[in-house]
């Protein structure tokens, strides 16, 4: 028997007003550990926060007009950190570098990131990136990551 706990964390992005693509996600959000918000589309997650019971960790985008929100944050889950940020303070449609960067320096294992709506997931040099694309748009999708607390994996569902 299997006595480690297993997480779920589910990630959206810019969902700029359309809330139905997270809505389409409440019954897995609902059985997760936490629900990952990473910016532009901030009023969304309020209108729906009473329907949400896990933990909301969210950092504010560069179209968010909430400055009571931070610009990132880092969530600890088991024994491995994510930073979560929206991304365009770190220039993420030119480059990741800056971004892997702030992660290494952070101690974080991960970074997650919106922003430029296109939905990836990579190594780059022991950080794992994952943009889980956008909620909104003609392809949405969010991010579901799941593992131990010592080893995580993300896939991109398509909404």
């Amino acid at each position: 028997m299997n006595d480690k706990k297993q997480y779920t964390i589910v990630v959206f992005s810019d969902s700029h007003g359309v809330r139905k693509n997270i809505e389409k996600m409440l019954p897995d959000i609902r059985e997760s550990d936490y629900l990952v918000y990473l910016g532009d589309g901030n009023r969304d997650i309020d209108r729906l926060q009473d329907r949400i019971s896990v933990p909301i960790v969210r950092v504010r985008g560069n179209c968010d007009l909430c400055p009571e929100i931070a610009a990132e944050t880092v969530l600890t889950v088991g024994n491995i950190r994510f930073l979560i940020t929206h991304g365009n303070a770190y220039g993420v449609k030119s480059s990741t570098l800056s971004l892997v960067a702030r992660a290494r320096e952070q101690g974080c294992e991960w970074a997650l990131y919106g922003h430029t709506h296109r939905a990836k997931i990579w190594d780059a040099g022991g950080v794992t990136i994952c943009n889980p694309g956008a909620a909104s748009g003609p392809t949405p999708s969010c991010a579901l990551i799941k593992g131990d607390g010592n080893t995580f994996f993300a896939e991109i569902v398509s909404l």
